[in-house]
């Protein structure tokens, strides 16, 4: 058996992407991990696409010394972390390149320090953490780790991470014992899950299995490029531009790289073309323009920096899915930043909840909600369309939350305030008391008293039997939740939201309830359901609005 005793950066690259890798694999099944019987698991994918922007990041065969990448792929899990577990993972793996910064070479007692200090940083990351996620996974594998090599006189990395993930598997084993609502539903920590299969990845690398940085690249990524030469041709007019992206990291030798503001890019960009967006982090610069002259775009640039990376697409001949649906969202954008004392940004997924959202209020959407959630850097974004002394973000989702604080605190050109609305029906409430005559901190206050008089009702369908308290739920029926608890099951949709509201803690008191209604819910079946709040409820004034969202069929603001 090898005998590793330390890894040099090639190594540390490959075992990291190795980890991607095998999350990869098993996403689907750490997606399956949900608390709840429903079809809205993503903690597998939001954790890959938060470690793949790191590797990404370093994809670059040329640079292999540990300290010139440990940066790079701490920025890139920083922008692409989504949804709650992939900032833990984004702020554990900061925590750890930090660590490795300064070395050529990672030895064991460099690597036992470096897993501590990720650790620290996680939960540093969460304002109050809870046991029996993968927090404690971390913490107790690390713990099993320093006594290890306490008490080993002659450790190699093969046996380190043996012995860490054997410790991390007994710790995930255990979650359910730490943290009640994992063990009424049956399951483990589905992020304790993710972060496992990570580090078993990386152990698979160092033992020679077959897990490549070219697939971490690739597996379960999109297709390949494919270019059809027939929509631009030799008689061919460019109507559109180009899409141009880049990366560009300042250069002492060019600029003075501690004081230098992006404004200078972006006040030439806006002559040059629109579509604009700029982040700028520490020396880093990154860039989106559409522009017929991309040429002297890069010229330009080049002035302060030399690119990282650089794509420049033809946008007649832009047919990947993917691309496509980038180039939708950024055309959307209004080429004149919005400029009032204080704008609003909300993430909503759901065209006709999108729409809705922006008539009553929202200045900006983030695209995204229940199992696609947006990153660190789709907020940047979003945040670089304004130009306010204030901005206001509601998440509208509990697995968003992390993400819009973490680009909160990367934003410096405003005072951004992350709104505590954990749903769709939270937001509605929010922004529907909104006064933007009043204060910041006025408006704030009323938004966050919104919220709390709402309570939120949510049906979908069951993806397994379980029991829940007093109730058993079944696999195929209709279930109706609301916070923390399942109130109904039926198998009957309709059923399940007069179940709902029965059960709805002093539903007596509430006297509105305004509903969304998903992509598979009629015309017909509305009207059906207004007649069942006449006859069953008829102290509420009900009204129902086609919101087009995904997994949620019914999302209930009941005030």
């Amino acid at each position: 058996m090898n005998k590793t005793t330390q890894l040099d950066g090639k190594t540390l690259k490959e075992i990291l992407a190795g980890g991607l890798t095998n999350l990869k694999l098993h996403s689907k099944e750490v997606d399956e991990l949900n608390v709840f019987p429903v079809p809205d698991g993503d903690t597998g994918n939001n954790m890959s696409m938060t470690l793949q922007g790191g590797i990404n990041a370093i994809q670059d065969s040329s640079i292999v010394e540990v300290a010139a990448f440990a940066r790079s792929f701490s920025r890139g899990t920083l922008l692409g972390a989504r949804g709650n577990s992939g900032v833990i993972l984004s702020q554990f793996m900061k925590g750890m390149m930090n660590g490795l910064e300064a070395c050529s070479m990672v030895t064991i007692p460099v690597f036992q320090k470096a897993f501590r200090m990720g650790v620290e940083k996680a939960y540093d990351a969460v304002i109050n953490p809870t046991e029996g996620t993968m927090l404690t996974v971390m913490r107790e594998g690390c713990d099993a780790l320093d006594e290890y090599l306490a008490e080993t006189e002659t450790p190699c990395f093969e046996d380190v991470f043996k012995k860490l993930n054997a410790a991390m598997e007994i710790s995930l084993e255990n979650t359910p014992n730490l943290l009640p609502v994992l063990k009424e539903a049956g399951v483990i920590d589905s992020g304790g899950a993710g972060f496992l299969y990570i580090f078993k990845g990386m152990e698979k690398v160092l033992k020679g299995e077959p897990l490549t940085f070219e697939d971490a690249l690739h597996a379960s990524g999109p297709e390949g490029h494919v270019i059809n030469f027939s929509a631009f041709h030799a008689d061919s007019v460019l109507e559109y531009g180009y899409c141009t992206e880049f990366i560009l990291q300042l250069q002492n030798s060019k600029v003075d790289t501690r004081s230098f503001d992006k404004k200078v890019i972006v006040d030439y960009l806006e002559q040059e073309g629109d579509s604009i967006v700029a982040v700028q982090d520490e020396d880093i610069i990154k860039i989106h323009v559409h522009t017929f002259r991309p040429g002297d775009v890069l010229n330009f640039c080049q002035q302060f920096g030399e690119f990282i990376t650089l794509k420049i697409e033809n946008m007649s001949v832009q047919h990947n899915e993917i691309m496509l649906k980038k180039e939708e969202k950024t055309t959307e954008k209004t080429k004149e930043k919005i400029k009032k004392p204080i704008a609003i940004v909300a993430a909503v997924s759901g065209s006709g909840l999108q729409d809705y959202f922006r008539e009553i209020g929202a200045d900006v959407i983030v695209d995204g909600g229940q199992t696609d959630n947006p990153s660190t850097e789709d907020f940047l974004e979003a945040f670089e369309q304004i130009e306010s002394k204030t901005i206001l973000v509601l998440p509208c989702n509990k697995n968003i939350v992390m993400a819009a604080e973490q680009a909160a605190t990367l934003w410096k050109n405003a005072d951004v305030c992350v709104i505590p609305a954990k749903t769709i029906a939270e937001g509605y409430s929010a922004l529907s008391m909104m006064n933007l005559s009043l204060s910041p901190e006025e408006v704030i206050r009323d938004m966050e008293d919104a919220i709390a008089d709402v309570t939120t009702g949510l049906i979908t369908t069951c993806i397994r039997d379980v029991d829940y308290e007093k109730l058993s739920v079944k696999k195929g029926h209709f279930i109706g939740l609301s916070g923390d608890s399942v109130l109904s099951d039926s198998e009957d949709r309709l059923g399940a939201v007069k179940q709902l509201l029965q059960a709805t803690e002093g539903i007596q008191e509430k006297v509105v309830v305004a509903g969304f209604y998903g992509s598979d819910v009629s015309e017909t079946e509305i009207s059906a359901l207004e007649e069942i709040f006449q006859k069953d409820f008829p102290w509420l004034e009900c009204g129902f609005i086609e919101g087009g969202q995904e997994v949620y069929d019914y999302i209930l603001a009941i005030e």
